[in-house]
């Protein structure tokens, strides 16, 4: 029986047309079969097609690549990058020592990889190592390298070598203007981030966003509004950036106009912007705008992610539609821990506390804010048996408390704290019901 064939051309045919592992399991067996996977280049073009797979597990791939005997610098490459993409950034740098012993020479486009692993990990430690392996193999005056490195100290908040490595290149390009301006946007350094953003040669829409939100985080609303109307070209993070900056600093009638205007001009939204448009209206108890709102996630088809679901049950329990909140809560299928919390804060908002208490007692995981959350709606119904027993129960546990949660014990069980006010609403926009249909 003669053995199975294979060649480069074959290969090349038949790889491509592979959606599953059943179709691509006969060729990669052919190779090892013949032997073909000891040719470099028909190794890694498999290699390469199954880290881009999304049926292939990255640890196939590892399997795959310990098969090849002369695996080259791509394959290596290759294989550091699947790690770097699928977040696994530990094991591309295992990869790189490995590489090292097995004498193959990095290349640059081996050093953005490990940089960039080690800004995933945010170790300025490991990424002065490689920094430094970078000056020895003299890659340093690579452009892409010089990029990633600028980024990934300042991703480990050493700005100070960052700047140092931006003063150095001789011919400054886009990325590099913009990785050290989202240094200093990501230290909340304005006067360095508007020095930086005022000596760009070109200020990109990306470099301009960056600003905004800077400017939103920092409080500097005006500014932010000024650079968002004197900006040429405007995308979906731009909106974003300023409904956000809005929302940040309580001025919520002025996120939800300024996402009406964005919803005109028929700008794309995404994820961020609803859940942020979703808290201004919870702040405003705007359940009626909420609920457009939920009309237009659902046409869009993005009702099932988790942190739509968690907005819109925030939104709905701090307006008093806690019916709707429990109604979204039993049909999601994705719940995470803040779903859960949520839904407790939800009941309790509305007085609702033996609810709040089933759902907390059955509960696959608590953290500090479910204990925090149920022990203060407790507190808030004056009902201090329960509050001790179950701050008790969480010291137990040995869930150390926080200082809301010591607060809210000492005072209630001692009578000594008075209950709150309640918000008063602000009044809905009239004319969302024609637009966001």
């Amino acid at each position: 029986m003669s053995k199975p064939s294979i060649n480069l051309s074959i290969l090349e045919t038949h790889l491509p047309k592979c959606r599953n592992l059943k179709q691509f399991n006969p060729i990669l067996s052919q190779m090892i079969l013949t032997g073909f996977i000891n040719d470099t280049y028909a190794a890694s073009r498999i290699l390469k097609f199954c880290t881009d797979s999304h049926f292939v597990h990255v640890d196939f791939s590892l399997k795959i690549f310990d098969r090849i005997d002369d695996a080259n610098g791509f394959i290596w490459n290759t294989m550091m990058r699947a790690y770097v993409q699928r977040n696994r950034p530990q094991k591309a740098l295992k990869l790189y020592k490995l590489m090292l012993e097995k004498n193959t020479g990095p290349d640059h486009y081996t050093y953005p990889l490990l940089v960039q692993a080690c800004a995933i990990r945010v170790s300025g430690i490991e990424g002065k190592q490689i920094h430094g392996h970078v000056f020895k193999t003299g890659f340093d005056s690579d452009v892409y390298v010089q990029n990633t490195l600028i980024n990934m100290y300042a991703v480990c908040e050493n700005m100070g070598d960052a700047r140092k490595l931006f003063d150095e290149i001789p011919v400054l390009n886009s990325v590099a203007w913009n990785s050290i301006l989202a240094g200093y946007v990501r230290a909340g350094d304005v006067e360095k981030a508007k020095f930086v953003y005022d000596q760009m040669p070109e200020r990109n829409t990306i470099a301009s966003n960056s600003m905004i939100v800077l400017f939103g985080r920092t409080g500097c609303v005006n500014e932010a509004c000024r650079l968002f109307a004197e900006m040429p070209e405007k995308d979906m993070v731009s909106w974003s950036a300023l409904i956000s900056c809005h929302e940040q600093n309580e001025m919520y009638e002025e996120a939800l106009a300024k996402f009406l205007e964005m919803v005109a001009n028929g700008v794309m939204v995404d994820e961020v912007v609803l859940v942020t448009v979703l808290s201004a209206c919870a702040n405003l108890l705007a359940v009626q705008t909420g609920k457009l709102i939920h009309g237009l996630v659902v046409k869009i088809g993005t009702e099932s992610y988790v942190n739509l679901q968690n907005a819109f049950i925030h939104m709905y329990s701090s307006c008093g539609e806690i019916m709707a909140a429990q109604k979204l809560f039993n049909a999601a299928y994705n719940l995470d821990q803040i779903s859960w919390n949520s839904m407790i804060s939800g009941y309790l908002k509305c007085g609702l506390v033996e609810n709040a208490r089933t759902l907390f007692d059955s509960m696959p995981e608590k953290d500090i804010v479910s204990w925090s959350a149920m022990i203060s709606g407790y507190a808030q119904q004056d009902r201090f048996s329960e509050t001790l027993a179950l701050f008790q129960e969480m010291q137990l546990l040995g869930i150390r408390p926080d200082e809301t949660t010591l607060g809210q014990k000492t005072h209630r069980c001692l009578g000594c704290a008075t209950r709150g006010s309640g918000e008063v609403g602000i009044g809905e926009h009239s004319s969302w019901g024609g637009l966001i249909t």
